[in-house]
């Protein structure tokens, strides 16, 4: 599972390359709706969402999310 770790620095970091969030939905591929809650933990990204928005902002995906394992 993938999570955010860094929200503040991720949405600063969106604005700072241009993007709301609408244009970053549209770029990355999916709902508004969908980044809003990725943005405020309420899903998670699947790791190629997650891999799009660092691509679109330049950023690392180190720097923003979290590969969590999961133990059944």
């Amino acid at each position: 599972m993938i999570v955010v770790i860094n929200k503040e620095k991720l949405q600063k970091d969106i604005q700072l390359a241009g993007y709301n969030i609408t244009l970053l939905a549209q770029k990355v591929g999916c709902s508004k709706a969908h980044i809003s809650c990725i943005l405020n933990h309420e899903r998670n990204p699947s790791a190629k969402i997650a891999v799009k928005i660092c691509e679109q902002i330049n950023g690392k995906f180190e720097d923003y999310f979290f590969i969590e394992t999961v133990h059944k």
